[in-house]
């Protein structure tokens, strides 16, 4: 008799899949990797997913989905637009922070994302949603500019990405997160000629 998979077992796998691709690459992490750090067997893991480039895909869609979940939660407790975009750009960066890897992956190889892509772009922008909403609220409130929310949305968590990318070993989480959202609101502030 095949065995029930359920949710919990399921939550476990990825939270162990999530802790061991988080300190490797992709090519280097082994599935018995994930099923020793989960307490469960190899088989297991099989049985909810066939490949690993499965896994991984479904690990980062569990990871995008926790974090959206903490931005719907932090957001609304800031106060001003400004305020969320640090506490979004601080969110994303916490996120990546140990996953370099599976930020480069999302954007490098186009092979290990195509099949779930919809799901992908869906998460993404989700993600952009949260920062055009607070953009909106910025320029409604004359604290920014007249800007093309879209634009000005990726715009924002291209530096995001960038910095997670390219930030030097002595960078900190706050410091960043302030950095980004000061040239990015800096370049969106109203001009007071």
């Amino acid at each position: 008799m095949p065995r029930v998979k359920t949710d919990e077992k399921l939550e476990e796998i990825l939270e162990a899949s999530t802790q061991v691709f988080s300190g490797k690459d992709f090519h280097e992490v082994l599935i018995d990797e994930i099923a020793e750090a989960g307490g469960i067997g190899k088989g297991t893991v099989y049985r909810y997913f066939r490949t690993k480039e499965e896994l991984y895909q479904a690990t980062i869609e569990h990871g995008l989905a926790k974090l959206d979940k903490v931005l719907c939660g932090a957001l609304p407790q800031e106060g001003s637009p400004t305020e969320r975009l640090n506490r979004l750009a601080r969110e994303v960066l916490a996120f990546y922070w140990d996953k370099r890897s599976l930020l480069m992956l999302l954007y490098r190889d186009e092979r290990m994302v195509r099949g779930r892509k919809g799901v992908l772009r869906e998460r993404h922008d989700r993600l952009a949603a949260h920062v055009r909403e607070i953009l909106l609220e910025g320029i409604e409130r004359r604290e920014y500019r007249g800007v093309d929310p879209h634009t000005a949305a990726e715009i924002f968590l291209g530096m995001i990405r960038g910095i997670n990318v390219f930030r030097r070993d002595g960078d900190t989480l706050d410091e960043l997160a302030a950095e980004i959202v000061g040239v990015f609101t800096k370049g969106v502030a109203r001009s007071h000629v």
